[in-house]
């Protein structure tokens, strides 16, 4: 099979280009650059529309003050887990897995103050075709494991962003642990009182903001560029 590129407007690798979308290559390891935050969950790609399979890369970091944290994800697609490397990490490089559609997320690293320490993932999902796609955060109790919170959201649903698609998944993540520290926190069953999550350390609520002020700068800039050309024809 002979593959052509897009110059040709026609197919790619012998089968028809999706409308609206052109082949793109990312180098994995210089994308780590752009994670803000401990396993952010960065998309990879531009294409986050339905059907569409999103890559999205995750680091986990150590450093002096690094908390440990422990939270629960329910998607109704599985994800696929890929670890590109690590150094002192749970997973190892080359370790793949199918994970369940209800798994745990933590640190992933033996020792979260030691600064060598690393571990750099790929976790892809797949948006699906219907209008909702609903995702649940969930936090137990780090005693006896009684559930404390959960939170429900259809990760499709946000503010449009009409230049940068925003992956509304990370938004909601920060929205939730935001309302549980806010919370009493104290475990119904044992009584014992969660610690807040170290949201600071996960990058959610930067990535949406980012997403947010990359948009408002573009159509800033496209207005600005317009009134620039009324100008010199008027």
């Amino acid at each position: 099979m002979t593959a052509k590129t897009t110059a040709t407007g026609e197919v790619w690798f012998g089968h028809p280009l999706v409308s609206g979308k052109v082949p793109v290559k990312k180098n994995l390891f210089e994308e780590v650059i752009h994670a803000t935050g401990i396993l952010e969950l960065v998309p990879v790609f531009p294409y986050l529309d339905n059907g569409a399979i999103v890559p999205c890369l995750s680091v986990s970091l150590g450093r002096a003050g690094t908390q440990r944290f422990q939270f629960f994800h329910d998607n109704v697609v599985p994800e696929v887990l890929l670890c590109l490397a690590e150094k002192q990490g749970a997973l190892k490089a080359g370790q793949m897995m199918v994970l369940p559609n209800l798994h745990g997320v933590n640190n992933f690293l033996e020792d979260l103050q030691d600064e060598s320490a690393y571990l750099v993932v790929l976790i892809t999902i797949r948006v699906n075709y219907q209008d909702e796609q609903r995702e649940r955060f969930l936090i137990r109790c780090e005693q006896c494991n009684e559930l404390l919170y959960q939170r429900y959201q259809n990760i499709k649903h946000g503010p449009a962003r009409p230049y940068y698609p925003e992956f509304y998944a990370l938004a909601f993540y920060a929205d939730a642990v935001d309302e549980f520290n806010a919370s009493d926190r104290t475990c119904p069953k044992c009584g014992h009182v969660q610690p807040p999550f170290p949201t600071d350390q996960m990058g959610w609520r930067r990535y949406a903001m980012q997403v947010r002020v990359a948009n408002q700068a573009r159509a800033d800039a496209e207005r600005f560029a317009g009134q620039l050309e009324e100008k010199v024809t008027s």
